[in-house]
């Protein structure tokens, strides 16, 4: 039984290597039926692979084949931003004419600087973008965590109606709801322009953050904010005191979806975009353009616009992770 189990994960292992191997070599090959065979053989070779290692030892090739199939979901996740987008940046023109290359052969930094130059208007976009989402992020999330608190705690006419309201404005398409939100912003005469683009998103935003933040209150038992209120605290008292502590973690993963919803946001900024208020992802749009495409420049804007992302998810990650997993649980 051992010998057997030996060969199975011999052979499992085997597999893999190969696919993985051919799957490299594919890169150069660029016929189709590859990946298939590469495919194919992965999985049969992750197959023979637990089941021998598991006639070895008792779930260890469950553990083993757990901890190569995360590390093949990160490879998939992290290997194209890294050759493309973070590698790709750092190609000069030469690497352009000479063809493409994993690694360039002459590596420069000059695309970086020429994006915050005069010649485009990424630098100002930016700026712009931070700013807005920033705002929606915060303008939003207040404005839930009242809006949500009422649908999930005070018993009035029309509630149902409203929550059933916010989940619709959530499911509708974006371009539903700009054609309105254009024509109010219009009227306004907030068109291109910083306070209109804020306007725009959060309505836009609003009702999903509603939704999430309601999910939040109805985790929180309600016996907790009424034995406040016993005690002698008010409504608001008690939800600063009592509920806000505890839906913490949630009210953090709220603000920071809302901000990268803001912040990747594309068909009303681009809409709503004239000529004085350009945001990121309609201007990085605009870099692909098949004709005048600079490929290093476009990896450097999107590696660029990709640091506030990942600062905020590293800042962010404790209440993230104990957001997103307490609304598992609920």
């Amino acid at each position: 039984m051992m010998r057997s189990s030996r060969l199975q994960a011999a052979t499992g292992a085997v597999l893999v290597v190969l696919a993985t191997g051919l799957e490299v070599a594919q890169a150069f090959l660029h016929i189709g039926w590859v990946a298939l065979l590469c495919l194919a053989g992965v999985i049969a070779g992750l197959t023979l692979l637990g089941r021998g290692l598991n006639g070895m030892r008792l779930d260890l090739g469950t553990r083993v084949v757990a901890g190569l199939l995360a590390l093949v979901v990160v490879a998939v996740l992290l290997l194209p931003f890294v050759l493309v987008v973070v590698i790709g940046s750092f190609q000069s023109r030469l690497d352009l004419l000479a063809g493409p290359h994993v690694i360039p052969e002459h590596p420069t930094a000059a695309f970086y600087p020429n994006l915050f130059n005069g010649g485009t208007v990424f630098g100002q976009a930016f700026g712009n973008s931070l700013i807005v989402a920033t705002s929606v992020a915060i303008f939003t999330t207040l404005c839930a965590l009242l809006g949500a608190y009422a649908i999930a705690r005070i018993r009035f006419p029309g509630r149902g109606a409203i929550h059933s309201a916010v989940m619709i404005a959530y499911m509708l398409p974006g371009i539903i709801l700009l054609v309105p939100l254009v024509g109010i912003l219009k009227s306004l005469q907030l068109v291109d322009s910083l306070p209109g683009m804020f306007l725009g998103h959060s309505a836009i935003i609003l009702p999903f953050v509603v939704w999430l933040m309601v999910g939040a209150f109805d985790g929180v038992d309600p016996d907790t904010e009424f034995a406040a209120r016993v005690d002698g605290c008010s409504r608001a008292a008690a939800l600063r005191r009592i509920v806000l502590p505890l839906i913490l973690p949630s009210v953090a993963t709220t603000a920071v979806f809302a901000f990268l919803l803001s912040w990747n946001e594309l068909l009303f900024a681009k809409v709503m975009y004239v000529s004085q208020t350009p945001m990121l992802a309609p201007t990085i749009v605009n870099f692909m353009d098949p004709i005048n495409r600079v490929e290093p420049q476009l990896s450097a804007a999107g590696l660029v616009s990709s640091v506030p992302v990942l600062l905020l998810a590293l800042l962010m990650q404790r209440y993230i992770i104990r957001g997103i997993g307490e609304g598992s649980v609920k």
